[in-house]
C-alpha cells in the first residue's frame, strides 16, 4: 500500500506542490507515501484562508438534515474501509493493527455522534418578566456557528483526533482548515476524501501539510474564529503567546496517575490493567498511565504482577496481529524515553524489566522505588514505561498524584466508597476514573484537563458547543 497526494487538499482538489514530504514507517523506515507541499507557504495559505471563508458562507446555510446525511454517510464509509484504514494507521504511525482497527471504529462513531449532534444545537427561552423594570414579550437564545475553525492534531491518533475536531465543527456549521502532524498526514488526507465523497461542500474543509514550526506558526497567526489544538504543553503555551484567535481549545497531554490502595482484592488484574494502559500504542497516548502510586501494603505484589504482565506483551511489527507494542514514532522519542528512565535510575529507581530499546522498539518497562522528583514522576514520558511509586497510605497517594504540572486523567482503584468520593474531589484532573485505568474515554463524554493539560473540552457534544456562539434575541411589543 502506498499513498501519494499531489498537494494540499483545498476546495476539493489537490493543489500541485513544489516538493514532496516522504512519510516513512517508524517500524522499518519504508516509504508509506508522499505529500507534495508548496515552496511559498504564506502565499498558499492566503488561498486556503479565502477558501475557508467561502466554505463557511456556503456550509452554514446547508440544512441540518443534509449535514446529518453527509456525516452519517462518512461514518458508514469509514466503517466499510476498516481494513484499508487500519493498515494505513499501522504503516504510517506504527500502531498495532488490532488497536488500529479500534481507532477506525471510534472514528466512525465520532462522525455518527457528530451527525446526531447537528440536530441538537438548541437555544432556550427565558422568562421575559423575571426582573422588575425589565419586561419584554420574549427572550430567546440561539446557537450559531462561530465561523472558520483551525484544527491541529498530533501523530498518535491520526484518524480519530482529526474526526474529533472536524466532525463537531462541521456539525456546528463551521468550515475547517486542518493541519495533521507531518509524520502522519496520510490518514487525515484519506478522511477528508471520505467526507468529500459523502457530499461535503468542497470549500468547507482544507487539509494542509508541512513542517510544524513553519506552517503551524503561520496558521495560528492568521484570522480564524476558533482553534482546536492537541499536542505538547510547550507548543500549546507557545501558541497562546502569538495567536489572535479568540476561541481556543487546547489539549496538552498529561502525567496521569493510577492509585491502588490496600482494600483491592485483585492486585494482579489491576497491575495488568495498569501495564496495558501504560503501553498502549507504545505509551504514546495523553491518557496513558504515566505513574502507578501504590500503597505499601500491596506494593510488592503489584510490582511483581506488573513485571510479569509487561514481559508477556509482544513487541514488534505493527502489522502482525499478535503485536501488542509497536515502535515509538521517531528517534527523538526513543531518546526522550531513554533519558527519563536513566534519570529515574540515577535518582535511585530500579529497572524491574525492560529499559533498553532496540531501534525504535522500546520494551515495556517497569520501574520500582521511583523517586517523586524524577522526570517520570513529574513529566509526560510518552513511552511504554510504568514507574511504580510507593505511598505510605491513601492520603499520601493523593498527595503524590497532585505533584505535577499536568491534570488530564487520574485513576483510583479502591473498594472504599468514601475514598472514591474523596479522590474524585481531591485529584486535580479533568477526569477521574474509579476502578478503571486512566486510558478510558467515551467519545461523547467531556474530555480535557486542568493545570498544564489545557483549556476547554472536547467530546462530540462539548466540542460542538465550543464551535458555536450563543446569541440572545429579545422581542419587544410593536409600538412600544
Amino acid at each position: 500500500m502506498r499513498y501519494s497526494y499531489d498537494g494540499w487538499l483545498v476546495a476539493g482538489e489537490f493543489l500541485e506542490g513544489d516538493h514532496d514530504i516522504e512519510v516513512r514507517s517508524p517500524y522499518d523506515d519504508s516509504t508509506v507515501g508522499t505529500v507534495s507541499i508548496p515552496e511559498d507557504i504564506d502565499s498558499a495559505l492566503e488561498d486556503v484562508h479565502e477558501t475557508a471563508t467561502r466554505g463557511f458562507e456556503a456550509w452554514k446555510d446547508v440544512p441540518t438534515w443534509r449535514v446529518r446525511e453527509v456525516l452519517e454517510e462518512a461514518s458508514e464509509a469509514v466503517s466499510s474501509h476498516e481494513k484499508e484504514l487500519a493498515e494505513l494507521l499501522a504503516l504510517e504511525g506504527g500502531k498495532p493493527v488490532s488497536d488500529a482497527r479500534f481507532e477506525v471504529f471510534r472514528t466512525s462513531e465520532v462522525l455518527r455522534l457528530s451527525a446526531s449532534e447537528a440536530e441538537r444545537i438548541r437555544g432556550e427561552t427565558l422568562p421575559p418578566d423575571a426582573q422588575r423594570g425589565r419586561t419584554a414579550e420574549a427572550i430567546l437564545t440561539f446557537r450559531e456557528p462561530v465561523g472558520r475553525v483551525l484544527s491541529i492534531t498530533p501523530f498518535n491518533f491520526p484518524l480519530l483526533l482529526p474526526a474529533h475536531k472536524v466532525g463537531p465543527a462541521l456539525a456546528a456549521g463551521c468550515s475547517v482548515v486542518h493541519k495533521p502532524a507531518t509524520a502522519t498526514p496520510l490518514s487525515s488526507m484519506r478522511l477528508a476524501e471520505i467526507l468529500l465523497d459523502a457530499g461535503l461542500e468542497p470549500e468547507a474543509l482544507s487539509v494542509v501539510v508541512g513542517p510544524g514550526r513553519e506552517l503551524g506558526d503561520a496558521l495560528v497567526s492568521m484570522d480564524f474564529e476558533a482553534l482546536s489544538f492537541t499536542g505538547s504543553k510547550a507548543v500549546g503555551e507557545a501558541i497562546l503567546e502569538v495567536t489572535r484567535i479568540p476561541r481556543v481549545t487546547l489539549e496538552l497531554g498529561g502525567n496521569d496517575p493510577l492509585i491502588v490502595d490496600e482494600t483491592v482484592d485483585d492486585v494482579e488484574r489491576i497491575a495488568r490493567d495498569a501495564v496495558r494502559a501504560a503501553c498502549y500504542h507504545a505509551g504514546q497516548v495523553c491518557i496513558a498511565v504515566e505513574r502507578a502510586i501504590v500503597v505499601s501494603d500491596v506494593y510488592e505484589e503489584f510490582v511483581e504482577a506488573a513485571a510479569e504482565a509487561a514481559e508477556g506483551l509482544k513487541v514488534g511489527d505493527p502489522l502482525d496481529e499478535d503485536t501488542d507494542v509497536g515502535p515509538l514514532i521517531d528517534d527523538a522519542a526513543v531518546d526522550k524515553v531513554r533519558e527519563h528512565v536513566k534519570d529515574a535510575v540515577e535518582r535511585g529507581a530500579e529497572v524491574v524489566t525492560g529499559g533498553e530499546p532496540e531501534g525504535r522498539l522500546f520494551p515495556p518497562t517497569v520501574l520500582r522505588d521511583v523517586p517523586r522528583d524524577s522526570l517520570v514522576a513529574r513529566e509526560e514520558t510518552f513511552g511504554p514505561v510504568l514507574p511504580v511509586i510507593k505511598a505510605r497510605d491513601f492520603e499520601e497517594a493523593l498527595e503524590i498524584a497532585n505533584e505535577t504540572g499536568y491534570g488530564l486523567h487520574a485513576a483510583v482503584y479502591t473498594r472504599d466508597l468514601g475514598r472514591a468520593v474523596k479522590a474524585a474531589g481531591t485529584l486535580e484532573a479533568g477526569g477521574v476514573m474509579i476502578n478503571l485505568p486512566t486510558l478510558f474515554r467515551a467519545d461523547y463524554m467531556p474530555f480535557g484537563g486542568v493545570k498544564g493539560s489545557g483549556v476547554g473540552r472536547e467530546g462530540v457534544p462539548y466540542a460542538v458547543r465550543e464551535f458555536t456562539e450563543e446569541k440572545t434575541v429579545v422581542l419587544g411589543r410593536p409600538g412600544g
